[in-house]
């Protein structure tokens, strides 16, 4: 009796005990805990489904608009500009026209009158294809007492060739040839009897011309120069053979070739 009273004690203390383990007080480690019921308020709560699509007003579903487009950003180029075209450089061209006096040069002889002297004036036109090279029309008009003592008037047309040996520098030396046909007219006068002394008082002239001059610029457009010639020229009228220009009074001999010299002084102005 006192047996069965002391096994009804124990499984009433056992039977007290197990309702608290099951309520999560086992101790760590025990193999015979069970996990605590979870109880339904504390259970993790499942994601939400997501909602519905309302109807449109169609019936149809209603679909959410399409994201909009990621902005572009566009960059504006900078204006283009063209590379530098390196300029054609123009080829060396130059034109003048040159006015100048003429100054006569007939020497020191002694067959000549004494009172011998011819000036004048005169204009040119040049052209200068390269810095080096100027190429001139002249016409040149003298007058005064010749070298027989006639009053004269002459006119000459010269062409030139005008060679520079320092075309860069301000102030420039030339040389100069060429060729040139001119005329004379003679005012001889009249003889005791009322007669012209002379037979012939017009003459024509072919010749050529040296020399040398030099230039200088006072600006681009401008340039003061000087130059000194000699020409050597013969007659060519028809009355040339007949009727020659020069004799020597002591030996009688006669010639229609003569020479002289022309002094230069001007100015040019350039384009």
């Amino acid at each position: 009796m006192r047996r069965l009273v002391v096994s009804a004690a124990a499984a009433s203390l056992l039977c007290a005990a197990t309702p608290v383990f099951a309520a999560g007080d086992c101790p760590d480690g025990d193999w015979f805990c069970e996990p605590a019921p979870v109880a339904p308020g504390d259970a993790p709560a499942a994601p939400a489904p997501p909602p519905a699509a309302s109807p449109g007003p169609s019936g149809a579903p209603f679909e959410p608009p399409p994201p909009a487009p990621p902005e572009r950003h566009v960059a504006i180029d900078a204006p283009q500009v063209e590379p530098a075209v390196p300029r054609r450089r123009r080829g060396f061209r130059e034109w003048g026209i040159n006015l100048h006096a003429a100054l006569g040069l007939m020497g020191d002889d002694d067959a000549m009158s004494r009172d011998a002297g011819m000036n004048g004036l005169g204009g040119a036109v040049r052209f200068r294809p390269i810095p080096h090279v100027s190429i001139e029309g002249a016409l040149e008009l003298i007058w005064g007492t010749d070298y027989n003592g006639f009053q004269r008037f002459e006119h000459a047309e010269l062409i030139n060739g005008l060679f520079y040996a320092n075309p860069r520098s301000a102030v420039q030396l030339y040389g100069l040839a060429g060729f040139g046909f001119g005329g004379a007219y003679l005012d001889s006068g009249v003889g005791a009897d009322g007669k012209p002394l002379l037979n012939d008082e017009r003459y024509r002239y072919f010749g050529g011309q040296l020399g040398i001059g030099v230039e200088g610029r006072v600006t681009k457009h401008f340039a003061l120069g000087a130059d000194l010639l000699g020409f050597l020229r013969a007659r060519t009228d028809r009355n040339a053979a007949r009727n020659p220009e020069f004799t020597d009074p002591l030996s009688g001999r006669s010639t229609n070739t003569s020479s002289g010299g022309l002094l230069r002084l001007g100015a040019t102005f350039y384009w």
